[in-house]
């Protein structure tokens, strides 16, 4: 009883009073802001889902290179969250996207020569509806595609920078695009995908017609004659079967 008697005449029970005022506010403040954090929370979360951090991501490489004609399979998908949708741009003649969210692919026949860019983006919603992913970039380097090689690695052999010999036509150098050099008849432009049977541009003589089992033969298409080749003297002469004479060429 005493003690507390003396507590009541000693200055700090007012103090503390005083000090409970004093706080009371900052209290207060703090219970506002542990009000509010869960709304900033909630706040910052769909941001999450814009797209910001969810990106196209690719299982095949790019840029990717090929050759047109080729079979091409691209396969992508999203990180952060699976994106319902896709939109793809920029798809050049031969290829398709197949519009699958479980397994999105972009397949077909690479077209002709030259570059182009596919744009990837991926939407959280059906329909290309909701937060987006940012554009992807995919970047084709298509290469013109090289005319098929007629010669036969039966009868020819081929040696390095392109220098072939065959069995039956000689000696020439192939530049892979149809244009031979051939050592008895210079440049000619070989067309066909059989060595049996094959056009040749000639400068002088126009298209001939021969193959393995007609050369030293030709069959001239501008004057519908056959032609018999025989070399003499580095200078190049043909026998006409119509006219029953000799022709003599210089070499292309």
């Amino acid at each position: 009883m005493t003690l507390a008697m003396l507590l009541q005449r000693l200055p700090i029970l007012p103090f503390g009073k005083h000090l409970s005022t004093f706080f009371a506010p900052i209290a207060a403040h703090v219970k506002t802001l542990r009000a509010l954090l869960p709304a900033a929370a909630i706040t910052t979360l769909p941001h999450a889902l814009t797209g910001a951090t969810t990106y196209v991501k690719a299982v095949d490489g790019n840029p990717a290179t090929g050759t047109e004609g080729d079979a091409y399979t691209f396969r992508f998908y999203t990180l952060r969250y699976e994106a319902q949708s896709y939109l793809v741009s920029g798809l050049p003649n031969g290829l398709t996207f197949n519009s699958d969210k479980n397994s999105p692919t972009i397949s077909g026949t690479l077209p002709s020569a030259g570059e182009y860019q596919i744009q990837i983006t991926g939407y959280r919603w059906a329909n290309r509806q909701g937060p987006s992913t940012s554009a992807y970039t995919l970047v084709l380097q298509i290469e013109e595609a090289k005319a098929a090689s007629p010669w036969s690695d039966l009868t020819t052999n081929t040696f390095s920078a392109g220098f072939k010999s065959s069995q039956w036509f000689g000696d020439f150098y192939d530049n892979g695009d149809g244009w031979t050099y051939h050592l008895k008849h210079g440049w000619l432009f070989v067309s066909g995908t059989d060595e049996s049977a094959l056009w040749m541009w000639d400068g002088q003589l126009g298209w001939l017609y021969t193959g393995n089992s007609f050369y030293p033969f030709f069959y001239r298409h501008s004057t519908s004659e056959w032609l018999y080749y025989k070399e003499r003297e580095n200078a190049r002469q043909f026998w006409n079967y119509e006219k029953g004479t000799w022709t003599t060429f210089e070499k292309n």
